[in-house]
């Protein structure tokens, strides 16, 4: 079986998500036909407006079918991810268990909060429609926070998130694994022009108006700025900063590691992220990465030793951090391979460990 899931993995690489290794498949369940069901009519139901995409019809059916399916009878506590858990959590409060509300990214009203205000630093980078999530959400988001008995974190910003709302539920931060197995690390530093690297989607919340500003006025010769992935800013105001990067909008998975290799820094100004998982991509491959508390930064960083932290919407900050890396290469490349002894020694092992110890009964 392993071979096969294997090979199947080797034409459909998104497979390897679905693959769980190190537990009994006796002790796994999947709801395939719950999802390809949803997959199939996904398309109905929005037309018909009861979900708004993909994601939130198969978010809804799993927590339905979880709720429905038969349990262990030594269950003490169920563990789900946010937008999944409402329906499985009644069900649980009913019969006295623990529920674990799994929470990726800052608390909704958070984002919000953070979206309104780089609308007024920077209205002319607006483009599309704010990121709020529609009423319905809300609700059930708020749902299944009463209903939780504790929530899980990979970081402290988003423990911060609730704890912003004045509850009493206990967070736990456990950080995510870096992904070791992965990425592999580079084997001499990169040569040639100082090269930056910013990955993922470029927007407000990422905080990229303020690297594009940073890089523009840290004017450093024979540098270049590469942007992988989508930009979703007004055209008008990227346009402003035409010819000050290379815009490379899709790059596979399989060649991230490569472009992380040949980058001397990789720039991550987020204003509020889930967690971040380029931070911990680029440390495994010992590519130092500047980044903000606002993500998995503090998570993964000693801040000097094997990366940087500076302060969220802090442009001076980063032109500095930027200047200093390309004026001595050696050191940035120094604190590189640091990145990576740090990684080597927080695996997915390591987090899931921790994941199981903090949660046991």
């Amino acid at each position: 079986m392993a071979r096969v899931t294997d090979r199947a993995a080797g034409r459909w690489p998104v497979l390897r998500n679905r693959v769980v290794s190190g537990v009994a498949p006796a002790r796994l369940r999947t709801l395939a036909p719950v999802e390809l069901g949803v997959r199939a009519t996904a398309t109905a139901l929005i037309r018909m407006g009861l979900v708004q995409n993909l994601y939130d019809a198969l978010f809804v059916a799993h927590d339905t079918a979880v709720s429905l399916l038969p349990w262990p009878r030594d269950t003490t506590a169920v563990y789900a991810y946010e937008d999944a858990a409402l329906r499985t959590f009644r069900r649980a409060a009913r019969a006295g268990l623990g529920r674990i509300w799994d929470l990726p990214l800052p608390h909704y009203q958070t984002i919000a909060e953070l979206f309104r205000e780089e609308v007024r630093r920077w209205p002319d980078a607006v483009a599309g429609a704010p990121p709020i999530e529609p009423e319905w959400k809300q609700r059930r988001k708020d749902a299944e926070l009463a209903l939780a008995t504790r929530v899980s974190a990979a970081y402290a910003f988003t423990k911060q998130s609730i704890d912003r709302l004045g509850l009493s539920i206990p967070v736990t931060v456990t950080p995510y694994g870096f992904p070791v197995a992965s990425f592999e690390a580079r084997t001499q530093p990169p040569t040639g022009k100082f090269t930056v690297l910013s990955v993922g989607t470029h927007d407000l919340r990422k905080g990229s108006p303020y690297l594009f500003e940073a890089w523009r006025r840290a004017a450093i010769p024979d540098a270049e700025l590469h942007i992988v992935g989508p930009i979703r800013l007004a055209k008008s105001f990227v346009d402003g900063y035409a010819g000050g990067f290379i815009h490379h909008p899709h790059v596979a998975k399989s060649e991230l590691g490569a472009r992380y290799v040949a980058a001397d820094l990789l720039a991550f100004p987020t204003l509020g992220d889930g967690f971040g998982l380029v931070i911990q991509e680029a440390m495994c491959c010992g590519t130092p990465v500047v980044t903000t508390p606002c993500g998995g930064g503090p998570e993964s960083i000693t801040d000097g030793v094997d990366g940087w932290l500076i302060p969220p919407r802090d442009i001076d900050a980063l032109v500095e951090r930027l200047r200093a890396a390309a004026a001595d290469r050696d050191r940035t490349a120094a604190v590189g391979r640091a990145a990576r002894a740090r990684a080597e020694r927080w695996t997915w092992r390591e987090a899931g460990d921790a994941l199981v110890a903090a949660f046991a009964p």
